[in-house]
């Protein structure tokens, strides 16, 4: 393809064979208004149409796709917040366990009862740490 006179700017005085090759060749630099003025023959009309109905499916398409990767993208980062959510609900929930494991260590130190699971895992973890708090102090206070 080589041996085609293919310049823009004389291409309009080209050969219909030229206009041609130049067409199917640099059709995607240009859009359908240039291409017109570069090759006003009626013979290049239906070419360029088609060329222009392409192009608008092409951008229709990648708008398309671009919003199914932001649906994507964001279903994704929901995802993971969410199994963030649950480990950290998980996490709470071992840190819970451990002290009110510790809370009940401590009750029976100080020769009482232990207080039960369900009394205590719903108190929440401040509430728990404070309460080990007292019953540690209560237990040096009552060694000395």
């Amino acid at each position: 393809m080589t041996k085609y006179a293919l310049a823009e700017q004389t291409i309009s005085r080209a050969s219909k064979l030229n206009q041609w090759v130049f067409l199917l060749l640099h059709a995607q630099d240009y859009d359908g208004e240039a291409l017109r003025r570069l090759l006003p023959g009626i013979e290049f009309e239906p070419a360029i149409s088609t060329i222009e109905t392409i192009s608008a499916k092409t951008e229709d398409k990648q708008m398309y796709d671009q919003r199914e990767k932001a649906q994507r993208d964001y279903e994704w980062a929901i995802s993971g917040a969410r199994e963030e959510g649950r480990e950290e609900g998980r996490e709470e929930g071992r840190e819970e366990g451990k002290l009110a494991g510790q809370i009940q260590l401590l009750e029976q130190l100080l020769g009482e009862a232990p207080t039960g699971d369900g009394e205590l895992l719903p108190q929440g973890i401040d509430a728990l740490t404070k309460r080990m708090s007292d019953l540690q102090k209560r237990l040096r206070d009552r060694e000395s």
